[in-house]
């Protein structure tokens, strides 16, 4: 997948970020009462044919962080022509993710970056990309470290142009009490950079197993994505089954900052928006 080339520069930026797979090494295995890996067949069917410039992974995309897991990912993954950046969750290593996708955030203290592509029309900048690695070894909610947050920093101030920034967990509270236990921990510094730094347009995580958008103000967004396998209903106190089905977000981004969203699922080819 690191030979996959970045023929990106059409006048829009179409991304499909799928997040929570939750596949476990044994087939048969269900998750949350869903079998993980007969949903991610379906929802990268459901990709496929939405065909997407680029796919972003937010995490959790092994239950167990078995071998096994890993090489059903990979698999999947091959069938997808596109490039595949994520980032690891809580359930995951980041070895494992690396060897399932083109380019990660691993647990290094260096955010990833990649500039999606060049538009020539006057007073229009590409998207710049940057992921960021808040799962830690052996801790369900996520941090990052002082370095890591000075080079996130560094890297606003660095780049051009409208910036999306994904992580596995959620900066801010989604209302759902049983997840926001597992939030980002000590999140004020990373929330004031992403204010003082207006280009980030966008801010994506996973982890929370339901659709989510904030309105972060002056025009930047929050959205949180929901599983491929199992969702919550949303503001519970317990995890409580969406009878709705797993899911993914598809986005449009457009060279001027501007975007749309909403849902694709596998039982409907027809995306929804929100």
């Amino acid at each position: 997948r690191r030979g996959v080339p970045w023929p990106l520069n059409s006048a829009s930026l179409k991304i499909v970020q799928l997040s929570d797979c939750h596949v476990t090494g044994e087939p048969g295995q269900t998750y949350r009462g869903s079998d993980p890996r007969a949903s991610l067949e379906a929802i990268i069917g459901v990709i496929l044919t939405w065909n997407p410039d680029i796919v972003l992974a937010t995490g959790d995309l092994s239950e167990d962080a078995s071998e096994a897991s890993y090489a059903f990912l990979a698999d999947q993954f091959d069938r997808l022509p596109m490039p595949i950046l994520g980032t690891p969750g809580n359930h995951d290593t980041d070895q494992g993710v690396r060897r399932c996708l083109s380019r990660s955030a691993d647990d290094t203290l260096l955010p990833y970056r990649q500039t999606t592509g060049s538009d020539r029309s006057p007073g229009r900048s590409p998207w710049e990309l940057l992921l960021l690695g808040s799962a830690k070894p052996g801790e369900i909610g996520g941090r990052f470290e002082d370095q890591q947050l000075d080079e996130f920093e560094r890297a606003l101030q660095d780049g051009h142009g409208p910036a999306l920034v994904a992580l596995h967990h959620q900066p801010w509270p989604v209302g759902s009490p049983w997840i926001d236990r597992y939030a980002l921990t000590a999140p004020e510094r990373f929330r004031e950079l992403v204010r003082d730094h207006p280009r980030v347009r966008l801010v994506l995580w996973g982890h929370v197993h339901q659709a989510v958008r904030l309105d972060l103000g002056e025009g930047q967004v929050g959205l949180g994505a929901p599983s491929t396998v199992s969702n919550s209903l949303p503001a519970m106190q317990r995890f409580t089954v969406d009878p709705a089905g797993p899911a993914c977000r598809w986005l449009e981004l457009s060279p001027n900052g501007e975007f749309r969203t909403g849902l694709l699922r596998p039982d409907d080819a027809a995306r929804s928006e929100d």
